[in-house]
């Protein structure tokens, strides 16, 4: 019974893995608009952000209180990009199918303000349209201290980004000059989280096998 127990929980692990998608939001393609700015998403479902000019993030926020980060919220930094799409994207690994609103921090031309905001999972009473509304009465937009944090950046094209590896797995460390928007950044990263292939499926994998072959 006990072998049984293992054995369809390391099947149901690497099901979960296998059917995981990932699901690319451009930061600032359009203006100040994530793209699409609306998306429904599953647990281990990874949300991959690609940043266009000028000088975007993206950071959780709190549907009650409008361009402001929720509490543990993840922060891809400030990612400058003078053309074209930037090298880095930021991925997230979903955790829970409740509604989750993100925004852009930049406080030059007020982007969350100005309805640069998004939502995974939306409900009928938690709305993109009813946040970017209320977000419309902010006196600016703010971020944790220092990014990233939350979830992983890593260059783009990456065959990481099939990964559902847990982004807190990766320690990176941030420094900003100039204004507090960070249009000058320098950030290293290192730990499991650049690691290519995910921990999860091949753990999951390493156990089911173990335990068929017993």
């Amino acid at each position: 019974m006990r072998a049984t127990t293992f054995t369809t929980a390391a099947v149901l692990a690497l099901a979960s893995h296998a059917s995981a998608e990932t699901i690319k939001i451009d930061v600032g393609a359009n203006g100040l608009a994530f793209t699409p700015d609306s998306v429904t998403a599953k647990v281990n479902d990874i949300l991959e952000f690609h940043f266009h000019p000028i000088n975007h993030s993206v950071v959780l926020g709190d549907f009650a209180n409008p361009c402001q980060p929720a509490k543990n919220a993840f922060f891809s930094g400030f990612q400058p990009v003078s053309s074209g799409v930037g090298n880095e994207v930021f991925q997230v690994t979903v955790n829970s199918t409740d509604p989750m609103f993100f925004y852009c921090s930049q406080n030059v031309l007020s982007h969350c303000i100005s309805g640069m905001s998004g939502v995974v999972n939306p409900n009928s009473t938690q709305t993109l349209d009813a946040y970017q509304k209320a977000a419309k009465n902010a006196k600016d937009a703010s971020n944790p201290s220092s990014g990233p944090v939350g979830g992983r950046l890593i260059t783009s094209g990456s065959s990481s980004t099939t990964s559902a590896a847990p982004a807190a797995t990766t320690s990176c460390t941030v420094s900003s000059k100039g204004s507090g928007n960070g249009y000058k950044r320098s950030d290293t990263c290192s730990g499991a989280g650049s690691v290519t292939a995910s921990v999860g499926i091949v753990g999951a994998f390493t156990l089911g096998m173990a335990i068929l072959l017993s």
